[in-house]
């Protein structure tokens, strides 16, 4: 797991090494305050990295070789330091997104080339800031479908996939023409065109079963997509074009703070009411996804409307009561 201390050791160590010293496993050991072998775990993943390391066989310590990378001259300490930072959390593919490992490899560059005192600064202050996303799905396994899809993607060819569906319950074959990849509720997904739904759909990274690029076949990412018309004003990721909705909630004073201070959605308003409650506005297309999030508030939210989500809240806690009472 890669840790704040552990990119902390890792731009003192570049520091180090930076330094023309020859320096052996031992002092690097000693001056890290690690074993030999974190040491050597470290140098590896440097490497990996793309900086070169030597080793000097007559002196049996470790040389760094100059890099050819060079830092644009107008980047400042701060800017480094929120680059480093987004790197650190969000490229750790045990707490953030997987497949991200490039940034990391990116971060440990950009650390080689700092000046010495910049370098000190965010080593020092690396350990004060920290991004956690919560919980992600674990995608161990998919590696080659993601480096499939992605070749497909940037060359524009057609992928003939086998996908296990949870809305047809089996597994299905379709063509699939991939539009982008979407990090959201913790997996990546990729949207694009099926050739079996004639239309654009949304597919669960996990879920692929099988992955072949079509060579003869290619396509064009329509002119007018985006992320943002594709997803319009669902909740969250699942859009419902033909039920557009606006909702209002009540949420009690407990919890109206919390509610009011977080951007849930880009049609969001506040009101806040005379008894310290709220009334939440928003424009939704589609109730599925956002009455689990209201169930999740309990007692401390009300719907006012529209009457289907009043329903719906109903029926989940009726089924709820009657669960538990069995």
């Amino acid at each position: 797991m890669h840790t704040t201390g552990h990119i902390r050791r890792l731009l003192h160590l570049i520091a180090i090494l930076q330094s023309g010293r020859c320096v052996n496993a031992r002092e690097l050991a000693e001056e890290c305050r690690v074993s030999k072998r974190t040491i050597f775990r470290d140098i590896e993943k440097l490497r990996q990295s793309g900086l070169r390391i030597a080793f000097d066989d007559d002196r049996q310590g470790y040389l760094f070789e100059e890099s050819c990378f060079l830092l644009p001259a107008d980047l400042t300490t701060e800017e480094v330091l929120a680059l480093i930072t987004l790197c650190q959390d969000m490229a750790d593919d045990q707490k953030g997104p997987q497949y991200l490992e490039p940034a990391r490899t990116a971060a440990f560059k950009l650390a080689s080339v700092l000046p010495r005192k910049m370098r000190k600064y965010v080593g020092d202050s690396i350990e004060l800031r920290h991004i956690r996303i919560g919980p992600t799905a674990r995608l161990d396994g998919t590696e080659r479908i993601f480096e499939q899809i992605s070749q497909a993607l940037h060359s524009r060819r057609t992928v003939q996939m086998r996908y296990h569906s949870f809305t047809e319950r089996n597994s299905i074959s379709s063509r699939l023409n991939p539009y982008c990849f979407f990090f959201s509720r913790r997996a990546w997904y990729v949207i694009g065109y099926s050739s079996l739904h004639e239309e654009v759909r949304t597919f669960h990274i996990k879920r692929f079963e099988q992955v072949e690029i079509l060579s003869d076949e290619t396509y064009e990412i329509p002119a007018g997509f985006s992320l943002d018309s594709y997803l319009g004003n669902a909740w969250q990721m699942i859009r419902e074009k033909d039920h557009p909705h606006h909702v209002i909630v009540k949420f009690a004073p407990m919890v109206a703070g919390n509610v009011a201070e977080i951007q849930w959605h880009k049609t969001q308003q506040i009101k806040p009411q005379p008894d310290g409650s709220i009334h939440f506005h928003v424009d939704v297309e589609g109730l599925n996804e956002i009455v689990w999030w209201v169930l999740g508030y309990g007692n401390q939210a009300e719907v006012l409307q529209p009457p289907e989500l009043r329903q719906k809240i109903l029926e989940h806690v009726h089924s709820l009561l009657k669960q538990y009472q069995q």
